[in-house]
């Protein structure tokens, strides 16, 4: 087809994936840079992709919705006339979403299930050496760019009003200095470190570099309060306090993110700053890991069960999950101290 002048990209969930497909968008227009990218998520992530100078249009979708209300988006979407539509998800919602469209050029993402089952169940990796889910959400547009095309860094944006409120809300929650981001929380246990063991670094940064830890997640993330409690030095505890936008705007003004492999990582990374991320169950091979330079993994190396699973869902079968319990508070703080902290 020729250089397509709208196009549609399409990803619904979570964090992490929505944040790396803005590296599509990044490649898409750089090598279009006259077309027009809209594109479609859930309506709970939509403002993660607010500011984005390379999205024209965010369209919400109601998690919600129903059956007929998505094929009446489908519909919808093909009255627009896009160009291309590319399904960056390939689920349920977006394959009903893709029946309707008739005349408009549509390509999906291919999950390699095959692969992973073979990774997860007898330990046998098949994926190529320079794979990453960067690589994998370039696999559908491959045929539209140059043979040697290079990838975009994934990218967010806070407006400087954003972090204007954040300079305000610290003041009034007792700090003015440097501070860096604990996002402990995970959607699944076996992907989180130890309370006490954040607790430890968090008191080593205060000491060795005058940091204050803030702590981010959601309202269920429990393991906030553990940290806080247990930490000698002053903890500034935001879980479930914050909204999306919020969230990124603290983040934005970090030295630097620290937590397992969950989104607010990926949103740091995306907004130039760096991570220090603690890898348990999941590997590079799941979309895991880090791209900035500057960033930093953690993990236990060696270990024939790892990893175990797409997103740490699975419980742990060993008599000890050795993946996050043998991650000691000596090798986090030495993967800190190699980053460039002002």
């Amino acid at each position: 087809m020729s250089s397509p002048r709208t196009i549609l990209v399409l990803r619904f969930s979570s964090i992490g994936d929505i944040v790396h497909t803005t590296s599509v968008i990044g490649t898409l227009k750089k090598y279009f840079p006259e077309s027009k990218i809209d594109f479609m998520t859930l309506s709970k992530f939509a403002p993660l992709l607010e500011g984005h100078p390379f999205i024209n249009k965010i369209h919400a979708v109601d998690i919600n919705g129903g059956y007929r209300q998505l094929r009446q988006t489908g519909f919808e979407m093909e009255m627009m006339g896009y160009d291309l539509a590319i399904d960056l998800h390939n689920t349920t919602r977006s394959q009903i979403i893709r029946r309707g469209f008739i005349t408009t050029n549509n390509v999906h993402i291919r999950k390699p299930r095959w692969n992973r089952f073979k990774l997860f169940a007898f330990h046998k990796n098949d994926f190529p050496n320079n794979f990453t889910v960067r690589t994998w959400l370039h696999e559908p547009i491959q045929h539209l760019l140059p043979e040697n095309f290079t990838i975009e860094q994934s990218q967010l944006f806070v407006s400087a009003a954003e972090k204007s409120g954040i300079n305000n809300l610290s003041a009034r929650n007792g700090f003015n200095g440097k501070y860096f981001v604990v996002t402990p929380g995970a959607a699944w246990a076996q992907k989180r470190w130890k309370a006490e063991r954040y607790a430890r670094v968090i008191d080593q940064c205060a000491k060795e570099f005058n940091l204050q830890a803030v702590l981010i997640g959601g309202v269920g993330d429990d393991i906030c309060e553990m940290i806080q409690n247990s930490a000698d030095s002053k903890v500034i505890d935001r879980h479930g306090k914050t909204n999306l936008r919020e969230s990124l705007a603290i983040i934005s003004q970090a030295q630097f993110v620290l937590g397992s492999d969950t989104g607010f990582l990926h949103a740091g990374e995306a907004l130039g700053i760096s991570a220090v991320t603690l890898l348990g169950p999941t590997a590079k091979e799941t979309g895991a890991g880090v791209f900035l330079q500057s960033s930093q993994v953690v993990e236990k190396k060696g270990l024939w069960c790892r990893p175990c699973s797409q997103n740490g869902s699975i419980p742990c079968y060993r008599k000890e999950q050795y993946c996050m319990n043998g991650i000691e508070t000596d090798h986090v703080f030495s993967a800190i101290t190699s980053l460039d902290i002002s």
